[in-house]
C-alpha cells in the first residue's frame, strides 16, 4: 500500500520529522500543495493507480473538502490529520486531535466505507453545508483567516456576536417531492459530520454512514428572541427551541439567495442538489460497534 501525504508548503517541521520517523519501513510521499485546490488535484493523480493509496489530508476542513473531492470515484482511502482552525469533521471521527497519535491508530485500522452528499454534478460534500447566518459567518472567517486579538479556535464565535448587529435574513427554499421549508432562515445546515464552526454541533441526528442528509433549520427571530436562539447554538441546544425544525433525506433540492458553505470554503449562491451518496468514500478511523 501507497502512503501519500498531502500538505500545505507551511506544514509544521516538527511534524514532518515526526511522520518520517513513524512511517520509516514503509513506502511513504510527501505532496506539498501550491495553493487549497492543489489538494483536490494531487489526490485525483492517485484515482488511476494499480494499487490502493492512502491519502493523508494534513490539513484543516477545506483541505479534506478538496482532497474528498479529488478522491471521489477511486477506492483510495483517506485519513484525516486535523492541522486547521476549526477541525470539525474531525471532532466526529477522533476525541484526542494529537496528529501523530492519530496517524499511529490509522496505521493498525482498516477502512470503512461512509456516505458523501454530492452537491452539484462535480462538487462534494463530506462535512457541512450550510445558508443563514452560519454561513454568512463561516464564510466571513474563511475569507478573514487573521484576527489577530483572538486565538483561533474562538474565530467563530467572535464573528456571530460581531454579525448579530448587523442580522441579515437569507430566503431559502427546501424541497424534495413537497415542499419541506421557504423562507427566511438563520440556521440552516445539510450535515453528513456533525459539527461546524469550531465545535458547534450543526447536525443533531447526522451520521457518516446512515445513507441519510440531516437537515436543521432554524426560521426567522426577532431581536427579543436573539439571546436565546445565540444561547442555544453556543451550548448545542437548537433541537430544543421552539422555532427548530429537522428532516432527514436521501436527497433534496436547496435555493439559496446568498453565498454558501460547504466543509469551510465559500460557493456561490443559487440551487444545489444534494444526494447522499451511500458508502462512496473509504474512510480510515475507528468505527464504533
Amino acid at each position: 500500500m501507497k502512503h501519500i501525504f498531502i500538505l500545505k508548503s507551511d506544514t509544521n517541521r516538527t511534524l514532518i520529522q515526526q511522520i518520517i520517523s513513524l512511517m520509516s519501513g514503509r513506502y511513504y510521499q510527501f505532496r506539498y500543495t501550491k495553493d487549497i485546490d492543489d489538494a483536490r488535484l494531487i489526490a485525483k493523480e492517485y484515482n488511476q493507480s494499480q494499487e490502493i493509496c492512502r491519502l493523508y489530508a494534513v490539513g484543516g476542513d477545506g483541505f479534506v473538502h478538496k482532497i474528498a473531492n479529488g478522491m471521489m470515484g477511486s477506492q483510495n482511502e483517506l485519513v484525516v490529520i486535523p492541522q486547521g482552525t476549526g477541525n470539525d469533521f474531525a471532532r466526529t471521527l477522533y476525541d484526542d486531535f494529537n496528529p501523530i497519535h492519530i496517524l499511529k491508530e490509522s496505521l493498525k485500522l482498516k477502512s470503512h466505507p461512509i456516505d458523501i452528499l454530492q452537491c452539484q454534478d462535480d462538487l462534494y460534500c463530506i462535512n457541512v453545508m450550510c445558508c443563514g447566518l452560519d454561513a454568512d459567518v463561516g464564510n466571513i472567517v474563511n475569507s478573514q483567516r487573521k484576527i489577530s486579538f483572538v486565538p483561533r479556535p474562538l474565530h467563530y464565535g467572535y464573528t456571530i456576536f460581531h454579525k448579530l448587529f448587523h442580522l441579515k435574513f437569507y430566503t431559502t427554499t427546501i424541497f424534495d417531492d413537497d415542499l419541506l421549508y421557504n423562507g427566511d432562515v438563520v440556521i440552516c445546515t445539510f450535515c453528513n459530520g456533525c459539527y461546524y464552526g469550531g465545535g458547534y454541533l450543526a447536525g443533531y441526528q447526522s451520521k457518516i454512514d446512515n445513507g441519510l442528509i440531516d437537515i436543521n433549520v432554524i426560521g426567522d427571530i426577532n431581536k427579543k428572541e436573539l439571546p436565546h436562539y445565540l444561547k442555544s447554538l453556543l451550548t448545542n441546544t437548537l433541537d430544543q427551541t421552539k422555532k427548530y425544525r429537522h428532516f432527514q433525506k436521501t436527497d433534496v433540492t436547496v435555493q439559496s439567495s446568498q453565498y454558501v458553505n460547504i466543509d469551510g470554503e465559500i460557493y456561490d449562491p443559487g440551487v444545489y442538489h444534494l444526494k447522499c451518496l451511500h458508502n462512496a468514500l473509504k474512510l480510515v478511523y475507528k468505527k464504533e460497534g
